[in-house]
């Protein structure tokens, strides 16, 4: 399957042809069907992946807040982890305009992409052991209740939950004392699957990298957040930056964020043990 998916607008054609260029080197794979809308998942497989060894993978949640659907938003970090052997994905999920979803519709297609990959891994040369979930914003939110919600549906014995967390301009208190809890159906809800609510010992490790300039997630709850988990003896680790708003991480913001940014990454995966250390200059 190699269809590309819609925007949540009427879509230009320089934007398609920018889907299909940054999407030409990845596999898209159906990993779940919702009210007639098939959800892609884009595979960017290593070299010579073919009868290898099962590798690592890394899956990525884009931002946009639930509104956008934006799957070529880590097309670039795809490329580069691929080229560091592993499987990456970037999934694509139901948001509002475009499919009428709440986040709670969001995180139950992250789960089915998760479970859709174990249950496949061996097809996908995946290591179901191995897998570090990645999101910004809104997909952070995603990734992080992944790896923290105490309940989470399983399938024939394979779990939806990730080995690893990196997190960007994470959104992580969706309580009436964070932001964008009115996007979910009920404050409960919000309440409930607010990562500040499910901090706890035993979690995986995480990295969170923030712009202290941050408009729309404030850089102060991250912060908050993270002393936190370390306070419940977690591994999580949170990289300022100076001066950065929201989406400084992404390369058409700011090239060099882009790859401060993505050798931070880099060194957490490396740091796990699932690729080999790298030296930057």
């Amino acid at each position: 399957m190699n269809a590309l998916p819609q925007s949540g607008n009427s879509t230009t054609p320089l934007i398609e042809q920018r889907e299909r260029e940054l999407l030409k080197d990845a596999r898209a794979h159906v990993y779940q069907v919702e009210n007639g809308y098939q959800l892609n998942a884009y595979c960017f497989n290593p070299p010579n992946h073919v009868n290898a060894e099962p590798k690592p993978a890394i899956v990525f949640f884009h931002g946009g807040l639930w509104d956008v659907s934006m799957p070529t938003q880590f097309a670039p970090h795809c490329m580069h982890f691929a080229s560091r052997g592993m499987v990456a994905v970037t999934v694509e999920y139901r948001v509002g305009p475009k499919h009428n979803a709440t986040p709670v519709d969001a995180l139950e297609d992250a789960q089915m992409a998760m479970l859709w990959m174990r249950h496949n891994h061996a097809s996908l040369g995946v290591d179901p052991k191995r897998i570090v979930a990645v999101g910004a914003a809104s997909g952070a939110h995603m990734a992080l209740s992944l790896a923290m919600q105490p309940d989470v549906m399983e399938i024939d014995g394979f779990s939806p939950r990730p080995q690893a967390v990196i997190a960007l301009s994470a959104l992580v208190n969706t309580t009436r004392k964070g932001i964008e809890s009115e996007r979910f159906p009920d404050t409960k809800t919000a309440t409930t699957l607010s990562p500040s609510n499910n901090v706890r010992k035993g979690l995986a490790p995480s990295l969170f990298l923030h712009g202290k300039s941050d408009t729309i997630v404030p850089h102060e709850h991250v912060a908050k957040f993270t002393k936190m988990m370390k306070r419940k003896k977690n591994r999580c680790e949170l990289i300022d930056f100076e001066a950065a708003n929201h989406s400084f991480f992404n390369f058409n913001v700011s090239a060099t964020h882009f790859e401060i940014t993505l050798n931070s990454m880099d060194a957490f995966v490396s740091d796990l043990g699932y690729i080999e250390p790298t030296e930057y200059v």
